[in-house]
């Protein structure tokens, strides 16, 4: 994932999950370790399309569905991916076996916060800052049943809890080609909606 975008996945968590609107340059490049440069650069676009207001040192987030509507356009899901394939179990088996450290994902991260699918799903998401881990737990376990996804995690991703965060699940979802996508995007939606009204 690119700096930049690790500058937009903390602003939504800021106001997704924070219910914070304001934010200061020099506090995002110090939490995040980024530089400056790189912070300012990531928020040029978000300012030309009035989704932030800039003044003094820091910023406002004015339109939070610009800055998610944008991220999601220009997310490049598929070169964070460490290794895609099939094994062995149901969908919450294979959850159920993930080492620790492992960062439930995209349908996973829904059904974790909601306790229900919107729709059925094979596939499972999984981010973890050592992937190697979580693919040597399944070596030897391929089969035809569930397809495991493991991406690699930028420990400076802000999390909720032991998944991915509101805004970046979103992201994410927006990026994957399966049916069932739209009806796990629609129920992120109500919540995001009910932050945002």
């Amino acid at each position: 994932m690119k700096k930049i975008e690790i500058v937009w996945c903390q602003l939504l968590f800021e106001v997704l999950e924070k219910r914070q609107t304001r934010f200061q340059i020099q506090e995002l490049a110090s939490k995040l370790g980024i530089s400056l440069s790189t912070v300012h650069h990531s928020l040029i676009n978000l300012r030309q399309m009035g989704a932030i207001e800039m003044g003094g040192n820091g910023g406002q987030i004015i339109d939070t569905e610009k800055i998610l509507m944008h991220w999601a356009n220009n997310r490049k899901l598929d070169t964070d991916i460490v290794f895609r394939g099939k094994v062995c179990g149901q969908v919450t088996e294979v959850e159920g076996l993930l080492p620790a450290g492992s960062i439930l994902g995209a349908y996973s991260a829904v059904v974790s916060w909601y306790k229900e699918a919107p729709a059925d799903y094979s596939t499972v998401y999984v981010y973890h800052s050592n992937a190697n881990k979580v693919i040597e737990r399944f070596k030897g376990e391929e089969g035809d049943e569930t397809e495991l996804v493991v991406l690699q995690l930028d420990k400076r991703l802000p999390l909720r809890g032991e998944t991915t965060s509101l805004g970046h699940t979103f992201v994410d979802l927006w990026n994957i080609k399966d049916w069932m996508t739209k009806d796990f995007i629609k129920r992120i939606r109500q919540e995001i909606d009910e932050v945002l009204s």
